[in-house]
């Protein structure tokens, strides 16, 4: 499924995309539409547009801030594409260098993500000699392009310090080359000549012959700059362009970059340009960062330039001049003066602007509504404890007298900055803060027990207080939409995820690590003892004899087909709809000729396995020939799932089954967390117990349980078997409306088995780790984990075992990111201005916390709508307006009888309030929570 257009995005693409088609105009347009109104779509939209009218294909370059942004978003701008295609249209190249020997994307559209300072870096800009594939490859181009040239360098002088990937390069590069590069020799020959003038280029490269990486990368320069001539672009689409503004006004020297957007006086020959951007200027807060008389704002005018020419920004200019001088003139006017005429001229002047702005640039904003429910939860303050001090101390006392100024503003944010700011840091670099008597410190060993005054951090206590950890530890959160009143631990739990800016690199970390830490802590109790025994204990490894591990997370094809809780009469309760599922069994069985208590007096007493009766019921369905090509890939080595998938397999045949067996058919038809996740995918993915049943397997067995096997989530859940723990966790929770939820979100971006994939790749996000200095002599840190809360990037990784491993890589941020935007941990995401532009949290976040207020509002409407999206106020508000919900919270589901997700019936209702027949919706606060 793709996001369709609302009314007010499908007039911006109408605007678009007929600036863009203009033969006698620019051919660049600007969409500032306000954070969160779906630019990304209407982008995609364009793109749509762009190419229905082409024989060949379009070519797009889509050039983001950074990598995070360009992974997030490039695929959604191919979602009208049929599933099937969108992957054959995106590239894998990431730098233009990679074009050549990359494979050609297939079909109508050819999409190319790239950052800009990696394929259009700034002339003078230190560049890296690449890959040795890139290496090999200009190596046989210049042989192609400039023999003389190659001979007087060789091969070998590409190789630099490559040994056993040298071979395997030089041999991608042979063949890239004998595959045919069209005109890329002749191009790459221009280009170097343009590289090296005024010299020629032999002189050239024997005079650098000497620094062999500076030279490489110069050739490689050359190489990007010869790709893109070879491969010129149809659109450019830049978003958050106020980042990398220089490539709307290349310097000379600047050839690529000047290449990529073409010859101003050429418009029919240059390349199609969509920005996109909320804030299309640099957003100055501090005097040092602008000279005395500089005008931010003026960078406006600027961009109309670029995007209308010279006239039309002088124009802009000239009316915003006018107009602010009548605005001052009204400000002035003394009460009881005549404000109709000087009123009259001010609104003619405004729309006069914005005839001027209307042909190159477009600007939707939400609404401004305030019903005064919402706004910040509490905008107390929190009290300063003697240990916050202590901490401040021991942290000033010891930095040098150059940075003693700015040991305030460390000690405001990072939660305790003597150990959290490394080496990298220069107020800290190479300083021994020791241990002091009484003040708070993370110490190896004794993790489990903080300092009698906390951690010495007045926002880490608020935060807290906000974020509860006992909440944190749950391992889903709760759904928009519960279907029947949430229980136990679920009980009365309002709040969803929370997103935290902060200034410094080093307080999301250290926030995230000592949250976490404080989760465990409440769960494992404060002895040293039941610390490490709570993380060595796994529950649900397989272990021979337990076929209920397997039965939990066994996503039986029966089970899923023959029960759907949505179909319950009345079923707004548990109980009712454990009713309406039996009856379901009851009718399913019969259709099998099992009966119920078919042994008579004497067999009602027989309780087999659940796993082995269920085995036996889906031999008899005919399923156990799809079930056991999905398992068979997950046994591999394991032994003990060998043997237990071995002992189901040689399930005794039944003609009935007793009601006690019958109870825990329904059980876990109900509340088994692989039939729950099987029976929401199945919703959104019909083939998911067909073609997609091995995806689904793999998901709820290495997926699911893996993450499930948590000694944080066990401590949390409450004693009792694993089963029961489980299963009552799945009603209590309502882990069925959350999966739901999830795949109707995911189903806007990914299709089939991809959403399956998509999940899976989730749970495998490892545990991450954050090391605190140690205040002794010692050169070994403090480990901590990070796993309910998670900082956007600078975590160091843990193994599935465990265990500290130094040498694995840590988890991609794209990867936090999109655990984060699911219903399971983490719960507190911290980031810094990093995660402020273009990145998208708001899937299953609510709050924002600001744990240092950003100095720019343009800065702080960027962080507030990386979650106030336009989808997310339909699941966050919406729905309570826009359709019928009980007192208890639960919807009721009769309405939905039929219906194969409730989110489907109810969507355009959510995404479109009768209030704006455009589709927009009211601005609403979001809570800051942090703030001091």
């Amino acid at each position: 499924m793709s996001a369709t257009a609302k009314a007010f995005q499908a007039a911006t693409v109408r605007a678009a995309v007929a600036a863009l088609r203009r033969e006698d105009g620019t051919r660049r347009f600007l969409i500032a539409d306000e954070v969160g109104l779906g630019k990304t779509l209407v982008a995609r939209d364009v793109v749509a547009a762009l190419s229905s009218r082409r024989r060949r294909p379009l070519i797009v370059f889509y050039v983001t801030s950074g990598s995070r942004v360009g992974d997030q978003n490039k695929r959604d701008l191919l979602t009208f594409l049929p599933s099937d295609e969108r992957r054959a249209a995106l590239s894998g190249a990431d730098r233009l260098g990679l074009i050549p020997f990359t494979k050609r994307p297939e079909g109508k559209v050819h999409l190319y993500a790239f950052a800009p300072e990696t394929s259009f870096p700034a002339a003078g800009s230190r560049s890296s000699p690449g890959r040795a594939v890139e290496r090999a490859f200009v190596s046989k181009l210049l042989k192609a392009a400039l023999p003389q040239v190659h001979r007087s360098l060789g091969t070998a002088f590409f190789q630099l310090a490559a040994t056993r990937s040298w071979p395997s390069a030089l041999k991608m590069a042979k063949a890239t080359m004998r595959a045919g590069v069209g005109r890329l020799p002749q191009a790459f020959r221009k280009a170097l000549e343009a590289e090296f003038a005024p010299l020629d280029v032999r002189e050239a490269v024997v005079a650098a012959k000497g620094k062999p990486h500076a030279l490489i990368a110069r050739f490689r320069r050359a190489l990007a700059e010869a790709s893109l001539a070879a491969n010129p672009p149809d659109l450019v689409i830049l978003d958050e362009f106020q980042r990398y503004s220089r490539l709307l006004w290349p310097a000379k020297e600047d050839r690529i970059a000047a290449r990529l957007l073409g010859d101003a006086t050429a418009p029919n020959r240059r390349p199609a340009a969509l920005l996109l951007s909320a804030t299309p200027y640099r957003s100055y807060a501090e005097r040092w960062e602008v000279g005395p008389q500089a005008q931010p704002h003026r960078e406006l005018f600027d961009v109309v330039s670029f995007l209308g020419g010279d006239e039309a920004g002088r124009a802009t200019a000239a009316a915003f001049e006018r107009f602010g001088g009548q605005l001052n003139a009204l400000g002035r006017l003394p009460a009881g003066a005549d404000h109709a005429r000087p009123l009259a001229e001010a609104r003619n002047t405004k729309v006069g602007i914005e005839a001027l702005l209307r042909p190159y640039m477009s600007r939707t904003e939400r609404a401004v509504h305030d019903d005064g429910a919402e706004g910040p939860q509490d905008s107390t303050g929190v009290a300063l404890d003697g240990p916050d001090l202590d901490v401040y101390r021991h942290f000033a006392d010891r930095v040098g007298n150059r940075f003693k100024t700015s040991a305030m503003a460390y000690w405001l944010s990072v939660p305790l900055p003597a150990q959290a700011l490394g080496q990298s840091y220069q107020i800290s670099c190479n300083v021994h803060f020791g241990v002091r008597a009484g003040v708070p410190k993370v110490v190896s060993g004794r993790l489990y027990s903080p300092s009698a005054g906390g951690w010495g951090s007045a926002k880490l206590r608020r935060l807290h207080e906000i974020a509860n950890p006992d909440d944190l530890a749950l391992p889903w959160v709760r759904p928009s939409l519960p279907w029947w009143r949430p229980a136990g631990p679920w009980t009365g739990l309002a709040a969803r995820k929370l997103l935290i800016f902060s200034r410094f690199r080093a307080t999301p970390p250290a926030l995230a690590s000592l949250t976490s830490l404080e989760v465990e802590r409440r769960q494992f109790g404060r002895s040293a003892a039941s610390y490490r025994k709570a993380w060595r204990t796994r529950r649900l490894q397989p272990k021979r004899g337990q076929g209920a591990t397997v039965a939990l997370f066994h996503p039986s094809p029966f089970l899923i087909g023959a029960t759907d809780v949505l179909v319950a009469p009345d079923a707004t309760t548990p109980g009712r709809v454990r009713a309406a599922v039996r009856r379901q069994l009851v009718r399913a069985l019969s259709g099998l000729k099992i009966t119920i208590d078919g042994g008579g007096r004497r067999g009602a007493g027989r309780h087999r396995p659940g796993w082995e009766i269920l085995a036996a019921i889906e031999r008899l369905a005919g399923h156990d020939v799809a079930v056991g090509k999905a398992w068979s890939p997950l046994a591999g080595c394991d032994r003990a799932l060998k043997e237990l998938l071995a002992e189901r397999s040689r399930a005794r045949p039944l003609t009935w089954v007793s009601r006690r067996e019958l109870d825990d058919l329904v059980a876990m038809a109900m509340s088994g967390p692989a039939v729950a996740l099987g029976r929401a995918l199945l919703r959104h993915y019909p083939d998911a117990l067909g073609r997609g049943l091995p995806a689904l397997t793999k998901l709820c067995w290495s997926g699911l349980r893996t993450y499930l096997d948590n000694p944080v989530f066990w401590a949390r859940l409450g004693e009792g078997k694993p089963t029961e723990t489980l299963q009552r966790a799945v009603l209590d929770g309502c882990f069925e409306s959350v999966m739901d939820e999830h795949f109707w979100t995911r189903s806007a971006k990914k299709a089939g088995e991809e959403l399956a994939d998509d999940l899976g790749a989730t749970f495998a996000a490892q545990i991450g780790w954050f090391t605190f200095r140690s205040l002794s002599n010692r050169d070994d840190g403090v480990r901590v984990r990070c796993h309910a809360a998670v900082p956007f990037g600078g975590v160091e990784a843990e193994p599935a075992a465990g265990e500290p491993a130094p040498n694995e890589r840590p988890p991609r941020s794209e990867g936090i990111r999109a655990a984060f935007n699911t219903p399971f941990w983490p719960h507190v995401l911290a980031t810094t201005s990093v995660g402020q532009e273009g990145l998208d949290f708001h899937t299953w976040c609510e709050r924002i916390g600001h744990w240092d207020l950003c100095s720019s509002p343009v800065d702080l409407e960027q962080r507030e709508g990386r979650i106030q999206r336009f989808r997310v106020w339909s699941y966050a508000n919406g729905w309570e307006r826009n359709s019928r919900r009980r007192d208890d919270g639960a919807e009721p589901l009769e309405s939905h009888r039929g219906q194969r997700s409730p989110q489907r019936p109810s969507a355009d209702s959510r995404t479109r309030p009768a209030s704006d027949p455009g589709g927009r919706f009211p601005a609403r606060r979001s809570n800051a929570t942090c703030s001091h």
